[in-house]
């Protein structure tokens, strides 16, 4: 009796941690302007409240109204003033968006109580993950997860981009830092619409690639990912990566035609993922170290090769496409 009760216990207490909420990430969409002297003046002060809570994440956004010679909205107008529209506060700089909800501006941006009514637990978390494509382009990589029951359920909206953690220069304002600028919006301003997974422990991942802009500071470079819900644009989660997640991947160069497989994570504990940059279906085979075939099929561009069962040690992923073929070394270390 005593080794059923035991046996009850710790399976309802497995079943309470796997529902278990976790906190809400707070994160500030911060509208402001190069050329605003009133941003000059506010600004600061909201730095420092970040400074003092550095839990609270947060992301710059610069809108070309109510000043177009924004430099920083000039590199990326359309993207800028789209977010701004989203939350109807295209206009006027500088504002606070927290959790999706805009804030008065007649709050103290210096006051850690802003945040206050923002605590929260969520059901789901996001994960962010980066990779560096050679020195030209980063895959983002955004994992949505159920982690307890409850609301909300259905479609929710995904907002990602990246952002560069410091921009430096002065648009005329005396600003000279300029922090987690918004660089480039991944799916669209208003979010990406996805289904919420349904069950606990069930998760969907959402991949872009994006060539980087020469004027980018590439090794500032981090994903944002801003989890909302559809209709109301209420905070569920977000995620800041850092830039240290930036990992560079091997590009392998292919026979034929200058195209480029990719291959990643490498090394890799549970799966790795291969990308063919022109072709979007091929073959492969993957071989121990002495040249044994233990895995073979076809694949799809980003489709995943499950290699959690596998030994530690080094394998071999050779590659076969309509024009091009290539061969990999791929670490597995779990």
């Amino acid at each position: 009796m005593k080794k059923i009760t035991l046996l009850t216990a710790t399976v309802f207490l497995q079943l309470v941690l796997a529902q278990a909420q976790v906190a809400k990430k707070t994160i500030v969409e911060h509208f402001t302007n190069t050329k605003c002297s009133i941003c000059a003046i506010r600004n600061p002060e909201f730095h420092t409240n970040l400074i003092a809570n550095p839990a609270i994440q947060s992301i710059s956004i610069h809108p070309s109204s109510p000043y177009p010679t924004c430099f920083l909205s000039q590199q990326n107008t359309a993207d800028n003033n789209a977010r701004a529209n989203y939350y109807s506060v295209f206009g006027s700089t500088p504002r606070l968006v927290i959790n999706g909800t805009p804030i008065s501006t007649s709050l103290n941006y210096d006051d850690a109580a802003i945040f206050s009514p923002f605590i929260s637990q969520s059901n789901f978390t996001v994960m962010v993950k980066q990779f560096a494509l050679g020195a030209d382009s980063i895959r983002s990589e955004i994992t949505v997860k159920r982690i307890a029951l409850g609301a909300p359920n259905g479609n929710a909206s995904l907002f990602a981009g990246l952002v560069e953690d410091t921009v430096f220069g002065n648009g005329g304002n005396g600003e000279a830092q300029h922090y987690n600028v918004l660089r480039r919006v991944l799916f669209t301003a208003q979010g990406q619409v996805i289904n919420l997974p349904i069950n606990v422990g069930d998760s969907i991942v959402l991949n872009k690639t994006e060539n980087f802009n020469s004027i980018w500071n590439t090794s500032r470079i981090r994903t944002v990912a801003i989890l909302q819900e559809e209709v109301s644009k209420m905070l569920i989660q977000s995620e800041l990566s850092s830039t240290a997640q930036i990992g560079a991947s091997t590009l392998i160069k292919t026979i034929n035609n200058n195209n480029l497989f990719d291959v990643y994570p490498n090394p890799a504990s549970q799966y790795i993922t291969v990308v063919g940059m022109e072709q979007k279906v091929f073959n492969y085979e993957l071989c121990n170290q002495f040249g044994q075939v233990i895995m073979h099929s076809k694949i799809s561009d980003l489709q995943r090769i499950n290699v959690s069962f596998l030994s530690d040690g080094i394998y071999h992923l050779k590659l076969f496409g309509e024009c091009s073929n290539s061969t990999h070394k791929i670490v597995v270390r779990h």
